[in-house]
């Protein structure tokens, strides 16, 4: 018995529209922050996830986030130097577009463990306006969850807006599709940085049917 057809299709955002932010701008070896400071990479990555999980979960804003990394990291950080960093790095995949518009003829949402200011970044270079359904905008700082919370998550949170079993999560990491899965979704593992911006065939064809 076939599947029906894919009615939404619902995007992660960190590796697979856009560059994966916090790890990006400060772990890309050589031009993240740690090594252009010289800092201890594993320290920062450890304060990394911590801030992470702080500033993802709640409505946040920028200035508050590079304040308190630099009070944990002992170390001030540039204005100058974030915004060299943010250009440099913060890049949208070259396959976005073409992902986004392979979807159009659905519903078309985002499913994100997310901060307040880096998707307002992610959302402008990607012009997510011109493609998204605006009530199908399931991000963990506006939820207060996050895709691996206990219980009721980010996945649980869209199943309850969308027919999980007409709906394409597309999604990079492992045990995220295993969650989504076991809410009732149907599933596409697609990684940015792992394909080097290439559109997935596997979204074409489930798309289409």
């Amino acid at each position: 018995m076939s599947q029906e057809p894919v009615s939404t299709v619902l995007f992660d955002l960190g590796d697979v529209l856009f560059r994966d932010p916090w790890e990006t701008l400060l772990l890309t070896e050589r031009t993240g922050l740690a090594d252009r400071l010289g800092l201890d990479r594993e320290k920062v990555a450890e304060t990394g996830r911590k801030l992470w999980h702080r500033f993802s979960l709640t409505e946040t804003n920028e200035q508050d986030y590079w304040k308190a990394l630099s009070r944990r990291l002992g170390q001030p950080v540039s204005p100058f130097l974030i915004r060299e960093l943010e250009e440099e790095l913060l890049l949208a995949n070259p396959a976005a577009e073409t992902m986004l518009s392979a979807a159009a003829d659905r519903r078309i949402g985002i499913v994100s463990n997310n901060t307040t200011f880096w998707y307002a970044k992610q959302s402008g270079r990607l012009r997510l306006d011109k493609w998204i359904d605006p009530t199908l905008v399931l991000l963990s700082c506006r939820e207060g969850v996050s895709k691996g919370t206990p219980g009721e998550g980010l996945f649980e949170r869209a199943a309850r807006h969308v027919d999980p079993a007409t709906t394409l999560i597309v999604e990079d990491r492992p045990r995220n599709i295993t969650r989504a899965r076991s809410a009732g979704f149907r599933t596409l593992t697609y990684s940015f940085s792992a394909s080097s911006g290439v559109m997935p065939q596997e979204l074409l064809d489930i798309i289409r049917g």
